[in-house]
């Protein structure tokens, strides 16, 4: 790094540092000029002419907003300038280097890469493609992606497209997922969930125009419920059926003393006097029997593409009571690729690996069964070599 610490932009940034350079541009690090604020700007200075006429475009007053960082920008001695605050987080880079991130985080990080790209994709595709380098992102608290605004620009770059910004985008997926900077799809498709690969392989092929619908995609699936929605699906059901239970429980109590309180406004307040068993609760009524969740298969072990079904024999010991709802979930190492509130199901593997089954059912009262569950074995599916037609003719010969 060059130290410039006589040149002040604006007769505000002070430059520290140079931190690039190049007949196009540079970028420097700076500070408030006769400040002892400790506050560090990254400054990005352009020279090129038709560069600073896209600059000024993009970066107008009303799109300055799109990326969060930018402070302001300025005009000075036929140069354009973009300031911006810098990321208080580490490096993408040093980020996941010093940590083993959980498939929880590796979404969370996704979904705040992706959502903020659809903003910044109103601004010129090579700008986008410029902050969709992995040096130029930073991890803040763990769950979040701050773009540094360090806008190498090559004249190259002027030229690239949506579908060369998709390309970025997946390969950023992949550093994510991979937990490491230097990932490609084949890397990754190692500790990618299977749901979430041709999403990321479309990204690579450069076959998505906007972000918005890669956005899109991914909120999609199964996973962005199970990990975006606080819980996996069954602690999600388990919660709402706790809360519904709690409600309908705390039900008879109010009926109680709304019917006490219409008594006494009645003048009705020595029948209670005389009948001291109307205030008591009859907690008979509440004792429930949770159901029983059962189920069976009718293959254990298939190959690819193969179907199996499940049929439920879930039931309820309380008499006048039945099974109301189930919640039947089939996943692979861990994360779910299925679920249905259907009494009975059919599935399909595609792919070969173990599978587990899992169901709970509640009934009328919400009551919720220990979940049950069952593992499917799917295996590869067999190629037979193909008979040579034309060598069994000259044997017959």
């Amino acid at each position: 790094m060059d130290n410039l610490g006589n040149r002040v932009i604006a007769e505000k940034y002070e430059i520290i540092d140079t931190l690039f350079s190049s007949e196009l541009q540079s970028i420097f690090l700076a500070k408030l000029s006769g400040a002892e604020d400790p506050t560090r700007f990254i400054v990005n200075e352009f020279k090129d002419t038709e560069i600073i006429y896209s600059m000024k475009d993009n970066f107008s007053k009303e799109k300055c907003g799109i990326i969060r960082n930018i402070v302001e920008t300025i005009y000075e001695d036929f140069c354009f300038f973009v300031v911006c605050n810098i990321c208080t987080g580490p490096t993408m880079e040093t980020y996941l280097s010093d940590n083993n991130l959980r498939l929880t985080e590796k979404m969370y990080l996704t979904d705040s890469f992706l959502s903020q790209l659809i903003d910044i994709e109103k601004l010129s595709p090579f700008i986008v493609y410029s902050l969709c380098d992995i040096n130029n992102l930073a991890v803040t608290g763990r769950r979040n992606i701050c773009f540094n605004c360090n806008l190498k620009i090559t004249e190259d770059m002027m030229s690239v497209s949506r579908s060369d910004v998709s390309r970025r985008a997946g390969e950023i997926i992949c550093c994510i997922f991979s937990n490491t900077a230097a990932a490609d799809l084949n890397h990754a498709n190692n500790y990618m969930p299977p749901a979430l690969f041709p999403i990321v392989q479309n990204c690579l092929e450069g076959k998505y125009e906007y972000m918005a619908k890669v956005y899109n995609d991914f909120k999609s699936l199964l996973l962005y419920s199970v990990f975006m929605g606080g819980g996996s699906v069954d602690n999600q059901i388990r919660k709402n059926y706790q809360k519904a239970k709690t409600k309908r429980r705390l039900t008879p109590l109010r009926r109680l003393a709304a019917m006490v309180l219409i008594l006494l406004l009645a003048g009705g307040a020595w029948l209670v006097i005389n009948n001291p068993d109307i205030l008591t609760f009859n907690r008979s009524a509440l004792k429930n029997t949770k159901p029983t969740a059962q189920f069976t298969a009718d293959k254990n072990q298939i190959y690819e593409g193969e179907t199996v079904v499940f049929t439920d024999q879930s039931r309820d010991p309380d008499a006048g009571d039945s099974i109301a709802s189930y919640l039947w979930v089939i996943s692979k190492d861990n994360a779910p690729v299925y679920n249905s509130p259907d009494r009975n199901i059919t599935f399909t593997f595609h792919e070969a690996g173990k599978y587990e089954v899992h169901l709970v059912v509640a009934d009328t009262h919400n009551e919720l069964s220990n979940s049950v569950k069952i593992y499917i074995d799917v295996l590869p599916k067999l190629i037979l070599p193909d008979v040579d037609a034309s060598s069994g003719e000259g044997n017959e010969k």
